[in-house]
């Protein structure tokens, strides 16, 4: 025995009909409706809905294959996650929701268009244009209009832009070599989110990586891992950039990347390929120092995908535990989404804005001078809540934390 459970199965259960966009997908049949992710469940703990829950959206996805429920009515709920996968760890019997969810959404959008997010990651031309052109229109005031006028979804993406954004993207084939003892060689995808917003945390990790003995390439590399396709039901086209992005990147220790949604998706793809978390990597490989102390106390709001999707509960917080001087505060009910979701945030700004408004409110709570979390659509939902709180505390990614700690810099 391999110690795994067999798939539970309802008694009586059939296949999916034939033709179905579910069918030959038996893990919908796998849910017992036992009730334990409904506490886990950001959404249901909003609005307390039954549809808003994981074993909701499953009765509604096995009453559509069942001919018993339009698809526009089931699209409706199921496109209301936010795909934290936050239900998986807690199901006795191991459902794997998000990957229903994403055949779901895929049957839903079959022929339709892209969204605008999945447009945005899917160019790097693209994203280096929206790029300046957000850049600029913060500087001039003019999203602080939007975010006050304009329609809930455009309010979305004009508050999700941060305040003090930086773009930073290294040429293709950049190699940045390893100080003193080399311990490896790692490759850095960067995201189509990172370079054009938090450019100052891809410059952090290759610092990091490098003052630690890795040496860290940057190979020429897809514009997207293909996350938020995935998300958004374009299985094919998530993958593809998956593979397209692992291939690009093979042929080194590890492939690192500073956003967990990332690093989740591409580990999905290749579970071997050494995919991860550049803060996972060094909690694993540990840390050289020396650490300089830091005086300052935060809070750690760890992604979704960092913890239901990479298992890495516990590993940044170790990591932070070994900086001197350092104060890491509690955070209540710190496992629950902060409503960022990929694009659910503007897919769904009302819903997804409570959950980063009750974000925000647990980290003034703690009494944190900033807070910590690995993702940037976490850094974006979290600094847009806070600033339309007026809070004093401050956004950042660990990695620039642990940069100041042990005082590295940018490799020439």
């Amino acid at each position: 025995m391999s110690g795994e459970r067999a798939p539970l199965r309802p008694e009586g259960a059939t296949d999916l009909p034939a033709g179905d966009p579910l069918a030959g997908f038996p893990g919908l049949l796998d849910c017992v409706h036992c009730g334990l992710c409904l506490q886990a469940c950001p959404t249901y703990q909003i609005t307390g809905i039954e549809s808003d829950s994981p074993r909701g959206r499953i009765t509604l996805m096995r009453a559509q294959a069942e001919g018993r429920a339009a698809p526009a009515d089931v699209a409706h709920w199921v496109d209301r996650c936010v795909m934290c996968r936050a239900c998986e760890p807690v199901c006795p019997s191991q459902v794997q929701y998000h990957e229903l969810a994403e055949r779901q959404r895929a049957g839903a959008r079959a022929g339709g268009p892209p969204g605008f997010l999945e447009r945005y990651a899917g160019s790097e031309r693209r994203q280096r244009w929206l790029g300046r052109a957000a850049r600029a229109a913060r500087r001039l005031g003019l999203l602080a209009l939007a975010e006050r006028f304009a329609p809930a979804r455009l309010r979305a993406l004009a508050r999700a832009v941060p305040a003090r954004p930086q773009a930073w993207r290294p040429p293709p084939g950049a190699r940045f070599p390893a100080r003193g003892a080399p311990r490896g060689r790692v490759a850095l995808h960067l995201g189509c989110v990172n370079p054009e917003f938090f450019g100052g945390v891809l410059r952090d990790t290759v610092a990091v990586l490098a003052h630690e003995g890795f040496e860290v390439v940057v190979p020429a590399q897809p514009s997207c891992c293909g996350a938020l396709a995935a998300h958004a039901g374009d299985l094919a086209g998530g993958g593809a950039a998956a593979g397209a992005t692992l291939a690009a990147l093979a042929g080194c220790d590890a492939v690192l990347t500073p956003s967990a949604g990332c690093a989740a998706h591409l580990r999905a793809a290749d579970p071997r390929g050494g995919a991860t978390d550049p803060l996972l990597f060094l909690e694993a490989q540990g840390l050289r120092g020396p650490l300089a102390p830091l005086h300052r106390s935060a809070a750690h709001a760890p992604p979704c995908h960092l913890q239901n999707a990479l298992r890495g509960t516990g590993a940044v917080e170790r990591l932070l535990a070994q900086l001197p001087g350092f104060e890491l505060r509690p955070l209540a009910d710190a496992q629950l989404c902060c409503g960022a979701g990929g694009g659910a945030f503007a897919a769904q700004p009302e819903l997804t804005g409570e959950l980063g408004r009750r974000k925000a409110a647990a980290i003034e709570d703690s009494g944190a001078d900033w807070v910590l979390t690995g993702n940037p659509g976490c850094l974006l939902q979290i600094e847009s809540a806070l600033r339309a709180r007026g809070s004093r505390a401050r956004a950042a990614h660990p990695v620039s934390l642990l940069r100041e700690a042990l005082g590295a810099e940018l490799p020439n």
